[in-house]
């Protein structure tokens, strides 16, 4: 049996052939999953969190605010609203939107639910902007 899966990330903006890879970590909406190669199919609901991926012995780290996973006989398809790599992600840009965000949520006037998750996404992209 083959030790790795190919995994490709998909966006409405891009799609991102990570290639084959030994281990997939990603956020679900009930918790935390692993995808390691022989895994059985499934689809899984993805929520805001951190992807890790291992390739060659190394981690990769990306920043998601998610969509589904589609695991299967061939790999991992990613469908997500938004995907970053660690490296690439603005960190003054996530702090002034989480800035923006908590400004949000002291006025109740204020859509608090929207503003939460702008919170949430914001403290995501920050926590794994610290993994590089």
């Amino acid at each position: 049996m083959a030790k790795t899966f190919q995994l490709d990330i998909i966006t409405p903006a891009k799609v991102i052939s990570i290639g084959q890879i030994e281990y997939l970590r990603a956020p679900g909406t009930e918790g935390l999953f692993g995808v390691q190669a022989g895994h059985a199919p499934a689809t899984i609901t993805m929520g805001i969190g951190e992807i890790k991926v291992m390739q060659g012995g190394k981690d990769l780290f990306y920043a998601t605010n998610g969509g589904f996973a589609d695991i299967n006989t061939e790999g991992v398809l990613l469908l997500v609203e938004t995907v970053e790599d660690a490296k690439t992600i603005d960190t003054n840009r996530a702090s002034e939107s989480s800035e923006r965000a908590k400004s949000f949520l002291k006025d109740a006037s204020n859509d608090v639910e929207r503003a939460q998750a702008a919170l949430n996404r914001a403290k995501n992209r920050l926590k794994v902007a610290e993994r590089i």
